[in-house]
């Protein structure tokens, strides 16, 4: 009787003691929610791009240039740098009719550490999320690029953004397609009277990123709206989810 209720009461410290690893797992691991940038490989969205360019030149007339496009982001491969960190390769395709196949337009890649993901795009890197995602929290996305404030040049935009999570674990629908978990990204904000700049990005769980509004404008009439601005040199593009392959 004595070796049955020794024997009992093992199973049953056994039991409890891979219940509370479990419980101990979900509580440090869950949290930092790394399913919001999924890095299965064959994992595909597919975005519909619009495009909005303005060029004025003082004594001509605005240009504005429009385009829509799908583009899709494809996780095709992993491989390793010095870094002990696996990156993922990301393919870029590129359509402007929808009838038509995919054709490859640029590749980029990408990893994920514990408490970020990051990647490379045209040879820039990018902070895009710190984990765990939490409502407030604030980091330098992009700390990484040659971007300074007292340097008009071309990353001169880029210099200081503050990336703010604005929501976490909200839903949203975009393009008529209901998400449960989503959160957003506030890159940067900044509008006056004659300078817009806009960049915020949206990523689903099990999905990805599904939207992204990216504008960095200059007008000369302040009587104009951002909406329609007149005399402006700049662009506005907004990428919205399409569809996606897990």
């Amino acid at each position: 009787m004595t070796k049955k209720i020794l024997g009992i009461l093992t199973v049953a410290t056994v039991l409890i003691l891979a219940g509370c690893k479990q419980d101990m797992d979900n509580t440090t691991l869950n949290p930092y929610l790394y399913d919001y940038v999924p890095l299965d490989i064959g994992h595909s969205v597919i975005y519909d791009v619009d495009s909005i360019s303005y060029s004025f030149v003082n004594g001509g007339t605005q240009q504005v240039t429009t385009s829509y496009y799908q583009l899709m982001y494809q996780v095709y491969d992993t491989f390793y740098t010095s870094a002990p960190t696996t990156n993922y390769g990301i393919y870029i395709w590129k359509r402007t009719d929808t009838t038509q196949p995919f054709q490859l337009w640029q590749e980029q890649y990408c990893w994920q550490t514990r408490n970020t993901y990051e990647d490379v795009e045209n040879d820039l890197h990018f902070l895009k999320l710190v984990f765990p995602p939490i409502n407030g929290v604030n980091w330098q996305g992009n700390q990484y690029l040659p971007a300074n404030d007292t340097v008009m040049d071309t990353y001169f935009p880029y210099a200081g953004w503050n990336y703010t999570y604005t929501s976490v674990n909200v839903p949203q629908t975009f393009n008529n397609v209901h998400f449960d978990s989503t959160l957003t990204v506030m890159q940067d904000s900044n509008q006056n009277l004659i300078n817009d700049l806009v960049s915020v990005e949206s990523y689903a769980r099990h999905v990805g990123m599904i939207y992204k509004k990216w504008e960095i404008i200059n007008k000369q009439s302040i009587s104009s709206t951002w909406a329609n601005p007149d005399s402006a040199n700049g662009f506005r593009i907004i990428m919205t989810f399409h569809s996606y392959t897990p």
